[in-house]
């Protein structure tokens, strides 16, 4: 069970909805969305997921989420600076400078992750010398 809001669908698009709300059709993002769900399915059916290193599946999954975090955190900043130069409504105001703090929370929780990552990957790496010279008794 997870604590996700039950707002939030969990989903497994390709596409980033960054970068789907851009289209002036929601009927455009939704094929996008097929699309990429299609890709997803199939490369799930070959068996053609899989680590581009030696590291564990799970280990890039986390790094994979890691890099989609960063997106959103630069994509907040932006929001956040358009309150700059820009004339901006009243709520578009607010709602920009939300997303800077936004911005900042999430960024302090990928680098929070990726230190998670660094010091799983040095235990295994630890464990592995570990395990070598076991073998060697």
């Amino acid at each position: 069970m997870t604590d996700r809001p039950q707002s939030i669908p969990p989903t497994q698009h390709a596409f980033r909805e960054t970068f789907l709300w851009r289209f002036p059709s929601e009927t455009i993002a939704d094929a996008f969305r097929v699309a990429g769900d299609a890709l997803v399915d199939a490369l799930n059916e070959a068996g053609a997921w899989g680590p581009r290193s030696a590291s564990p599946l799970t280990y890039g999954e986390v790094q994979g989420a890691c890099d989609d975090l960063s997106h959103l955190v630069h994509h907040l900043e932006e929001i956040g600076d358009e309150r700059f130069g820009s004339d901006l409504d009243a709520v578009s105001e607010t709602l920009s400078a939300a997303a800077e703090g936004w911005a900042s929370r999430l960024a302090h929780l990928v680098l929070d992750m990726r230190q998670s990552l660094d010091e799983a990957l040095q235990a295994t790496r630890l464990g592995d010398r570990d395990d070598v010279g076991q073998e060697d008794c």
